[in-house]
């Protein structure tokens, strides 16, 4: 960055002339010149770029605490959700990862006003995965498997760096609709050894309450609470990733990156923990 860089910025022009008849002012000039100059670069980043060059500095400036800290299952960190929108006739998906694997059926909602099931695609892509995370470590923080999903989700979604957004192509409605598969769908998640095999395999809500929309910006249908199973929160207990929001919301707009940062997380913590398979039980 040049020293030489034209100061625009107001706030910079003021520190500038603040410090124009002191003995610091050649060196104070470089220190905003180069200021300036990263401002410059910043602005220039595509959004999604400048996300995450925003969190890498507030990353370095900043330790983590337990205000920072999300929490997801080991194996969902490992074995990622499909990455693009499936057909609804497409009603399975499995992924293996090392020696664990996921599998997810897609599952059906009852409308709460005629009583019919309604079909749920596959879920899938970042919102999936953030929504996953999202109840995860709301189990993880409350110390128990229900979580209010209505009061929470406005706030998780612009936490993450999404704008709240209304309408069928509205940043809630895509929220919506992950939530709703994610409520419906039946989990497979299993670990190997080479010797000695063992599978979770089940619903991972055992309820789920959903009210019956009263505006047209609410056309699904939508859980206001969720109950994991005795049995998924138990293994989610045991076996839950801790991973830095800060960190999650530099790419929260990719799949691909998210499951990136998952697995190099899970390595991290895995290198540093006791050898041997976790038992799921």
């Amino acid at each position: 960055m040049s020293e030489d860089t034209v100061l625009r910025d107001a706030d910079l022009l003021a520190e500038l002339d603040a410090a124009r008849h002191t003995t610091g002012f050649l060196f104070k000039k470089m220190e905003l010149s180069q200021r300036q100059a990263s401002r410059d670069k910043l602005a220039s980043l595509s959004r999604d770029a400048r996300r995450r060059e925003l969190v890498r500095l507030r990353l370095e400036d900043t330790s983590a605490d337990t205000e920072d800290l999300r929490h997801i299952h080991s194996v969902l960190a490992m074995c990622g959700l499909p990455y693009s929108r499936k057909p609804l006739s497409v009603r399975e998906y499995e992924r293996k990862q090392g020696r664990m694997s996921l599998v997810v059926e897609a599952g059906k909602l009852r409308n709460p006003e005629t009583g019919d099931r309604i079909e749920q695609p596959l879920p899938f892509g970042p919102k999936a995965r953030l929504l996953l995370m999202h109840l995860c470590s709301e189990a993880i923080r409350q110390k128990g498997p229900t979580i209010e999903v209505a009061d929470s989700l406005t706030g998780f979604i612009r936490d993450m760096g999404f704008p709240v957004t209304g309408g069928k192509k509205g940043t809630l409605q895509a929220f919506k609709e992950q939530i709703n598969a994610l409520a419906a769908c039946k989990l497979s998640v299993g670990m190997w050894d080479g010797r000695h095999a063992v599978e979770y395999q089940g619903m991972p809500f055992s309820r789920i309450d959903v009210w019956l929309p009263t505006s047209p910006d609410q056309m699904m249908l939508w859980p206001s609470t969720l109950t994991f199973s005795m049995d998924f929160y138990t293994t989610l207990a045991k076996h839950a990733l801790p991973i830095r929001a800060e960190a999650v919301r530099a790419f929260a707009g990719s799949a691909r990156k998210l499951d990136m940062y998952f697995w190099f997380n899970y390595r991290l913590h895995r290198d540093l923990a006791p050898a041997g398979v976790p038992d799921l039980s």
